[in-house]
């Protein structure tokens, strides 16, 4: 049996938990038992066993039979014994506050916060562009239809149909029915500015013009997308040693990273940004 395995029931562990859950149910139940929140002397006792068996796991103490008392020494009082412990706690928060200053100091210093702060700036503005896309004049192209699939269920309407342009372009449109394409192959794409986002398919038919909605697009999720392009500006801007800040720097740096790096990437939007969406 292993001698040390009382000290893990101490915690409610077994003798196969690592060091790293010793100290996350220590603080848990020392903060629980302290005598400064507990006045039980029945939690008191608890708090000492707490402490003696965190030193006994973490930091390698001798068991009790092991060390080597050469003369009798006075026992120490139960205060005195509450004291240390106390003092063990101390110590305990102080290491976890230097671990959270460390870690925040490698998040927020050095090239790699440069580089979250220029994403930043990137990401907001491409959410300010997302924003007033939909008050800009539009751009019209001209397209033959080459191609096109059966319906589906859509993000936006109940069913789209997925066409294929004789430029290259497939779009998925608010189900406008083979019967229309077959009739008249000849559409006119509505685009918005900057991004060059196709907004609606225009189809001739019987001398007039019909529009359709274009689903499956960037501007069609107004205004969740600006506003999630605009988290990464806001964790910057907020910028303190919480477990919120952590959670908005990693899901900025990862999830809305990846989709900024798609919207730019695709059909040229870079392209039409840094043209001011006149090319």
């Amino acid at each position: 049996m292993n001698p040390r395995s009382k000290y893990y029931e101490v915690f409610g562990l077994t003798d196969k938990a690592t060091k790293q859950e010793v100290r996350r149910a220590y603080r848990k139940l020392a903060m629980r038992f302290h005598p400064d929140k507990n006045p039980d002397p029945k939690a008191h006792k608890l708090f000492i066993d707490l402490t003696e068996a965190y030193q006994i796991l973490i930091d390698d103490k001798p068991l009790p039979q092991q060390q080597q008392i050469p003369k009798p020494k006075r026992q120490k009082t139960e205060e005195q014994r509450i004291r240390e412990a106390q003092m063990r706690l101390k110590k305990q928060h102080y290491r976890n506050y230097m671990e959270q200053e460390y870690y925040f100091r490698k998040l927020t210093s050095g090239k790699r916060w440069s580089i979250f702060r220029i994403f930043s700036w990137v990401s907001a503005a491409l959410a300010f562009i997302l924003l007033i896309e939909p008050v800009l004049p539009r751009h019209f192209e001209d397209h033959s239809v080459v191609a096109y699939c059966n319906t589906y269920g859509g993000l936006q309407y109940s069913s789209v149909q997925c066409m294929q342009t004789d430029r290259g372009l497939s779009l998925f449109v608010e189900d406008p029915g083979g019967r229309i394409i077959s009739m008249q192959p000849e559409i006119t794409i509505e685009r918005s500015w900057f991004l060059h986002n196709p907004v609606k398919v225009w189809l001739g038919k019987f001398g007039h013009k019909q529009s359709y909605h274009v689903d499956f697009s960037v501007i069609n999720l107004f205004p969740i997308v600006p506003m999630l392009f605009l988290l990464p500006a806001l964790t910057m801007w907020y910028k303190k040693k919480t477990y919120l800040f952590s959670l908005g720097y990693f899901f900025s740096q990862y999830i809305v990273g990846a989709f900024v790096i798609f919207v730019l990437f695709t059909q040229d939007r870079w392209a039409h940004i840094l043209t001011l969406g006149f090319l």
